[in-house]
Parts: C-alpha cells; sequence; structure tokens
C-alpha cells in the first residue's frame, strides 16, 4: 500500500459496513417493538445474545491474531452477517427473531473489532491515521440512517435485505485487500496476565464500561421511546441518528492531534463529561428539534471513548496480542452494558420510567469519570516506572 495515498477502498469499507449497522441500531428494536415485543423482552433477548457473543468474542480474536489473513477473517464475519439478515425473512415467529438477533450479534460485533485492529496494522507504515479512516464509517452510518428513514416509512422489516446486500459488499471487499498476518504463533498460549497487569489500560477499559452503560440503554431503547411516547416520524429518528453520527466527523478527523496535545486522560474526561450532560438534558427534553441538537453531543463522546482506546491498545500491547486485547475490550463493555445493564434498564424503564433510567445513566458516567480522574495518572506513573 502506497504511504502516502489515501487509502480509499478500506475508508470506503467503512463507509458500506457502518451505513448496515446504523439501519441495525436505529430501527432493530423499533421493528422488534412492531410485532410484539416489551421493551422488557427486547432486554431480555439483548442480554442473552450478548452472552453469547461475550463467549464467542475472545474465539475470534484468538483466530485473527494467528490467522494468515486478518482480512479474510473480517470479510467472513461479513458474509454471513448478511445471511443471517435474510433469514430475518423465513419465519415470523417471535422465537425465530430471537435467534437470529443472537446469531447476528456472534458474528457482527466481533467484526466491528477485528476490522479495527486490521486497519491499525494496514496504516502502520503509512500517514494516514485510524481516525482518518474511520471517519468513513460515521458518513456511511450517520447519510444511511437519515436516507433509510424516508425509504422504509414505517415498515421496518424492509432494513434486513439492505443490510444483507451492505454486509455482502463489505465482505466481499475484504478479501481484494491487503493481507496482514497475525503476529502469534500457533502453539502460542494466551497470555491475559499481559493486559491485566497494564493498570492504566483496566482503568480506561473501566471508564469505558460506565460510557457504554448509558450507551447501550439510549441504542436499544431510544428509538423505542422516541417513535412512542414522544411521537417522531421514521423520517425523524432518521434524522436523530444522522445528527447524533455526523457529529463524530471533525473529532474523528482531528483525533490524532487532540491526543496528542491535551493526552489520553483530558480527552476521555472531556468525553465522559459531555456523555454525562447528554443524558441529562435529555431527561428534560421533549421537543424533537431541540433533542436533535442534544445529541451533536454524541461525537464528542464516543470518539473521545473509542479512539482512545483502540490507539492506546494499538501502541502499547505486543502485536500478538493486538486483536485479543481488542476483544477482551469489547468483551467488558458488553459485559456489562448489555448483559447486565440492558434487561435492568429495560425493567427500570417500566417501572421508574423511561427518562429516569437516562439520569441514572448520567450519574454512572459522573462516578466513572471522578475515578478514571483519582485512578489513572497513579496507574500511569506506576507503568512508566515498572
Amino acid at each position: 500500500m502506497n504511504k502516502d495515498r489515501f487509502p480509499v477502498k478500506i475508508f470506503s469499507i467503512y463507509v458500506i459496513f457502518y451505513a448496515g449497522q446504523a439501519m441495525y441500531n436505529t430501527y432493530l428494536n423499533v421493528f422488534l417493538t412492531s410485532v410484539g415485543y416489551t421493551m422488557t423482552q427486547i432486554g431480555q433477548i439483548q442480554s442473552v445474545a450478548t452472552i453469547l457473543l461475550v463467549l464467542m468474542q475472545p474465539v475470534w480474536g484468538v483466530i485473527s491474531d494467528k490467522s494468515k489473513s486478518k482480512n479474510q477473517v473480517v470479510g467472513f464475519l461479513a458474509l454471513i452477517s448478511a445471511i443471517i439478515c435474510l433469514s430475518y425473512y423465513m419465519f415470523q415467529t417471535a422465537l425465530w427473531l430471537a435467534i437470529c438477533v443472537m446469531l447476528f450479534s456472534i458474528f457482527f460485533f466481533p467484526a466491528m473489532t477485528l476490522q479495527d485492529n486490521y486497519t491499525l496494522e494496514l496504516l502502520s507504515k503509512s500517514k494516514w491515521d485510524f481516525g482518518n479512516i474511520r471517519l468513513g464509517g460515521t458518513l456511511g452510518y450517520s447519510i444511511c440512517a437519515l436516507v433509510v428513514g424516508f425509504v422504509i416509512g414505517n415498515n421496518y422489516s424492509n432494513i434486513f435485505w439492505i443490510m444483507a446486500v451492505f454486509f455482502f459488499i463489505t465482505g466481499t471487499m475484504y478479501f481484494t485487500l491487503p493481507r496482514v498476518e497475525g503476529h502469534r504463533q500457533k502453539a502460542e498460549k494466551v497470555k491475559y496476565s499481559i493486559l491485566l497487569k497494564d493498570k492504566a489500560l483496566l482503568c480506561m477499559i473501566v471508564f469505558n464500561i460506565t460510557y457504554y452503560m448509558g450507551v447501550s440503554f439510549y441504542f436499544q431503547f431510544y428509538p423505542i421511546y422516541f417513535t412512542t411516547e414522544l411521537g417522531a416520524s421514521s423520517q425523524m429518528l432518521g434524522a436523530l441518528t444522522f445528527v447524533s453520527a455526523m457529529s463524530e466527523v471533525p473529532f474523528f478527523w482531528f483525533a490524532y492531534k487532540l491526543e496528542k496535545k491535551f493526552g489520553v486522560e483530558k480527552v476521555m474526561l472531556f468525553a465522559g463529561i459531555a456523555t454525562a450532560l447528554r443524558w441529562f438534558l435529555l431527561y428534560f427534553t421533549t421537543n424533537h428539534f431541540l433533542i436533535l441538537g442534544i445529541n451533536m453531543l454524541s461525537g464528542c463522546g464516543y470518539v473521545g471513548f473509542s479512539y482512545c482506546l483502540i490507539k492506546y491498545i494499538n501502541d502499547n500491547v505486543p502485536k500478538n496480542m493486538r486483536a485479543t486485547a481488542q476483544s477482551l475490550n469489547a468483551i467488558l463493555g458488553t459485559i456489562f452494558s448489555k448483559i447486565l445493564f440492558a434487561p435492568i434498564g429495560g425493567y427500570m424503564s417500566g417501572v421508574v420510567g423511561f427518562k429516569n433510567v437516562l439520569l441514572v445513566s448520567s450519574l454512572v458516567t459522573i462516578v466513572g469519570a471522578v475515578m478514571f480522574r483519582i485512578n489513572f495518572k497513579k496507574a500511569l506513573l506506576k507503568k512508566r516506572n515498572y
């Protein structure tokens, strides 16, 4: 790959891949609600799906680290995800739809983690930064969410065949990319102790967990709340996703410079405070257009957490453990945000009201920021002395 030429192909893949994810995040639970599922039931399905994901995620990480072609692993996962999307149309029973949700989680979400690991390795000798490429995902995500809202109207089942097309194209393109080989030997054992000894990394992951608790609840249930209780149309829901995602654009483009100038600690603290403020303001707001404005805080929150963690792992973890480390971070985040908080959040929404759970999410993020501020510098100093 020419280190000076902008990597258009991998950028395009991010556009297409995240366009498919936009439909899943924005419309899946609205679809499940339209066919009779309650918030509590959706939370339970997502919890079980995430348990299965947690069991499989480290397996895919190890496979990628040992693979002769990391890009082909991602391509395989994307193609299987496309097949599962089409499987939604086979039967319309509640059990079958739940099975499809679970199967999709097992194959799709590891692909997200492993494609970032592949991209970082691909760009290791390039002048381009990961944030410049990940920006493609934001553009695809935001534009697709907006356009699809007008295309599907209130027929939410149409999302699955469109997602299948996007993931099929993604998977096919990955098989045409330059090969990046895993660095771990076939017989080499996984040494998770290397990761657990990095206290600075653990501080970042714990803070990331508090962030994802609120984000998971928002993605699971806010589209339902927005459309059913606040009366938003599918077009307005698409506009909400568009605004939230487009707010990431400047942060991804300048992520490298921001991280270098302010450091990991300040960037993540700012991201945490912005996220807590987002949940707090949404607690009080019912006006559709004000909600769009508030969700522009999404950009600095999401980019601050995801970019800092991905870059830290790539810069500090041994090559033969990078995909495994990315998977471990994803596992710990999903255990708490989806397995524990998704069903609890769905249940509490029915008991104390949706908005009150948003308020709790804001408080949890603030507590996470305080704990991160107290512990991160100590952990980083101890690591440097060690």
